[in-house]
C-alpha cells in the first residue's frame, strides 16, 4: 500500500521537513523545507512551527501526509554564564589567588614556607618563608610586622594577602619581594610550601608558569608532572601567581550556591560529586559524555533552580582569545558559553502534533537512530564509517554498536560569536559562516588574505572603517575594533573551541576509531567546520567528510529522511 508521510525534525535551532512516498520500502521524496524552530525545542511553540512548515511544503507540492514521523525530543539550552576559570580539582597543586584580582605588587618570584603574620613574633626559622595575611589585618599592620620581621632575621621572600592591599603593603616594607593579593590563606596551611611570582610589567617571563620549575620548587613526585602542566597552561598570561601543594579535597559548594554533579569512578563503581562549575569545567573538557547528573546555574534561566541534565559542555572564552592571539581589548573574552542537554525527553510531541494537523502522528526512533539512517544513504560512504550530526544543540556521534550524544554544538558558535563581538545573536548566526570584509573606503576593502579589492558598488557610510560580512542586501558591518584577519583567527577558534573541541570529545568514548567519519545537520554547512573538526582529528587519523543525503540534499535533511527511510524498512 502506497503511503504518503512527513519526517520531521524539530531542531533546537531548525527544523526540517521530508515528505516523501512510500510504496513497499521504496521511498520517493517529493518536497523538503526547513525553518526556524520556534521556542525552545519541544515546546508547544515549536510544534506549532513544525504544523505550519508542514502546511506550507504539502500546499507547495499539492500533496497530503496520510502519516507524520518524528524523533525523541531533548532541548538544550546554550547561553553565557559569569564562570570564572579554575583549575581541575584533581590537580596536585591548588592557586590561591583569585583569577578576578587586579593589583599584585614588587617583582620576581620566590618559594618558601607558610608563615602567618601573628606567628612572625617566635624566633626565626631557617630558610624562606612566605607571609600570609588575612582579612582581619590592616595593611600598616602588616607592613609593620613585616618589616620587624625582616630586621629581627626572618628571610622573607614573598607576602600573599587576603585583600587588594598589595600595593599598601609592598610600598612600606624594605624589601623588594613579589606580594600577591586577594589570595584565599584561610585554609592555608602553616610550613606549606608557597610559590610566588608578579611578573615585571613589560615582561612576558613567569617562572612559576614552568611545570618543571614549579614541581621542583613545591617538590612534587614526578608522576605528577602531567597535571601540573595542564594546571600550567592556565597560568600562562598570569601578571602574579601563588600556588601550593593541594593537601586536600576540595569544598562542595552549598546547595543555594551554583553547581555540577558528576558522575566520577572510584573503586567501587560510579560516585555523584558535586563541583563548583569552575572546577567542573576542567573535569567536563576531559570526560565523556553523559557523566553529568545535575546543573544549578543561576545565570541560565532554565537551570537557575536545578536542571537534571544528559550532558554539559562549557567553553571558557578566554581560552579562545588564547588560541586567537587576539590583541588585548579587540574581544570580550569574559564568561563561559554553557550548553545543557536535558535528562528528560519532551513529553506528548506526537499527541500535539497530532492535535494541531489532524493527522496521526508517531514518535518513530531517536535522534541519532534516525540521522545515521539518514546519512548512510551518502553515495560512497565506507562501511562502518561514523556519522556525526552537528544540530543547534547537539552533537550525535553514532558509530557501528554505540552512540554518544553531547550538549554543544552550532548555537555554541553563535552564542561565543554574538558574546566576543558585543553583536545580537541573530547577527552571529550570519557572521559566524563566511569570511569578512573591512571596507576602508567607499570602494575599497581589505580580505582576510590580505588582498584589497575593489567593491563592486559604493559602500554605504556606516560601513566605512568597519568589518563587514556579504549579506544578500550588501555589506552588513558588525565590527570596528577588529582586523579582517583577526577575525578570521578568531572566528576558526571559536570553532575550534566548541565543536570540534565537543567532536574530540565525543571520540573519546570509543575504544576503537573508524577511518572515516562523515558531519551531517546544518553544522556540516559550515565549510570552516569541517576544517577545524578534520584538523582536531589529524592525530587520530579520522578522515572526515560531508554527508549528501540521497547524493543530492546535501547534509542537513539526515533525521528527516532517516524517519522515513526507517519508516519504509519497517
Amino acid at each position: 500500500m502506497t503511503r504518503t508521510v512527513a519526517g520531521i525534525d524539530i531542531g533546537n535551532h531548525t527544523t526540517e521537513i521530508v515528505l516523501a512516498r512510500i510504496d513497499g520500502d521504496a521511498v520517493t521524496t517529493i518536497a523538503h523545507d526547513q525553518a526556524p524552530t520556534r521556542g525552545r525545542k519541544g515546546s508547544s511553540e515549536s510544534l506549532q512551527g513544525a504544523a505550519a512548515l508542514l502546511h506550507r511544503i504539502e500546499v507547495s507540492a499539492g500533496v497530503v501526509a496520510d502519516e507524520l514521523l518524528l524523533s525523541a525530543l531533548r532541548p538544550v539550552d546554550t547561553a553565557t554564564a559569569p564562570i570564572p576559570p579554575a583549575f581541575s580539582p584533581s590537580s596536585p597543586v591548588r592557586s590561591l589567588r583569585r583569577p578576578d584580582a587586579s593589583t599584585p605588587a614588587g617583582t620576581g618570584y620566590g618559594v618558601g614556607q607558610h608563615v602567618r603574620l601573628f606567628d612572625l613574633g617566635v624566633h626565626p626559622v631557617d630558610g624562606p618563608v612566605v607571609v600570609s595575611v588575612d582579612d582581619t589585618i590592616d595593611f600598616e599592620v602588616a607592613a609593620r610586622e613585616i618589616t620587624s620581621a625582616i630586621e629581627r632575621g626572618w628571610q622573607v621572600v614573598g607576602v600573599v594577602v587576603a585583600q587588594d592591599d598589595a600595593v599598601l603593603i609592598r610600598n612600606r616594607i624594605p624589601v623588594e619581594v613579589p606580594v600577591v593579593d586577594e589570595a584565599d590563606v584561610a585554609g592555608l596551611a602553616p610550613g606549606a610550601l608557597v610559590a610566588v611570582e608578579v611578573v615585571e610589567e613589560g615582561r612576558a617571563y613567569r617562572a612559576m608558569a614552568d611545570p618543571i620549575a614549579l614541581s621542583a620548587a613545591l617538590r612534587l613526585p614526578p608522576e605528577s608532572l602531567r597535571e601540573v602542566a595542564e594546571f600550567c597552561r592556565e597560568l600562562a598570561d598570569s601578571a602574579a601567581i601563588a600556588v601550593t601543594p593541594r593537601t586536600g579535597p576540595a569544598v562542595p559548594p552549598a546547595a543555594d550556591e551554583d553547581w555540577v554533579d558528576i558522575a566520577v569512578q572510584d573503586g567501587t563503581g560510579n560516585l555523584t560529586v558535586r563541583y563548583t562549575p569552575a572546577e567542573a569545567h576542567a573535569v567536563l573538557r576531559r570526560s565523556a559524555p553523559g557523566r553529568v547528573r545535575g546543573v544549578r546555574l543561576q545565570a541560565v534561566p532554565t537551570a537557575s533552580g536545578g536542571l537534571a541534565v544528559h550532558d554539559a559542555f562549557f567553553t571558557d572564552l578566554a581560552s579562545i582569545d588564547n588560541r586567537a592571539w587576539l590583541r588585548r581589548g579587540v574581544a570580550d573574552a569574559a564568561g563561559t558559553v554553557v550548553a545543557l542537554l536535558a535528562a528528560d525527553e519532551a513529553a506528548d510531541a506526537a499527541a500535539v502534533l497530532t492535535d494541531l494537523t489532524g493527522r496521526p502522528a508517531q514518535t518513530l526512533a531517536t535522534e541519532p537512530e534516525a540521522a545515521a539512517w539518514g546519512a548512510r544513504t551518502t553515495p560512497g560512504l565506507p562501511a562502518e564509517s561514523f556519522v556525526c550530526d552537528i544540530g543547534g544543540g547537539t552533537v550525535d556521534l553514532i558509530g557501528a554498536h554505540r552512540t554518544v550524544v553531547a550538549a554543544g554544538a552550532g548555537e555554541s558558535i553563535t552564542v561565543a560569536v554574538a558574546r566576543v563581538l558585543g553583536i545580537p545573536r541573530a547577527l552571529a548566526e550570519t557572521v559566524k559562516r563566511t569570511p569578512a570584509v573591512r571596507v576602508e573606503g567607499p570602494h575599497v576593502a581589505h580580505e582576510e588574505d590580505g588582498r584589497r579589492v575593489f567593491l563592486d558598488s559604493p559602500a554605504s557610510s556606516d560601513a566605512i572603517g568597519r568589518l563587514c560580512t556579504r549579506g544578500s542586501a550588501g555589506l552588513v558591518p558588525f565590527s570596528n575594533r577588529l582586523a579582517a584577519e583577526e577575525w578570521r583567527s578568531l572566528r576558526l577558534a571559536i570553532k575550534q573551541e566548541t565543536v570540534a573541541a565537543n567532536i574530540a570529545r565525543c571520540l573519546s568514548a570509543f575504544d576503537e576509531l573508524p577511518t572515516a567519519m562523515v558531519l551531517a545537520g546544518g553544522g556540516a554547512l559550515d565549510d570552516e567546520l569541517m576544517r577545524t573538526v578534520g584538523e582536531a582529528l589529524r592525530s587520530v587519523s579520522v578522515v572526515v567528510g560531508r554527508a549528501n543525503i540521497d547524493g543530492v540534499h546535501g547534509p542537513r535533511f539526515a533525521v528527516a529522511r532517516g524517519l522515513v527511510a526507517m519508516y519504509a524498512r519497517r
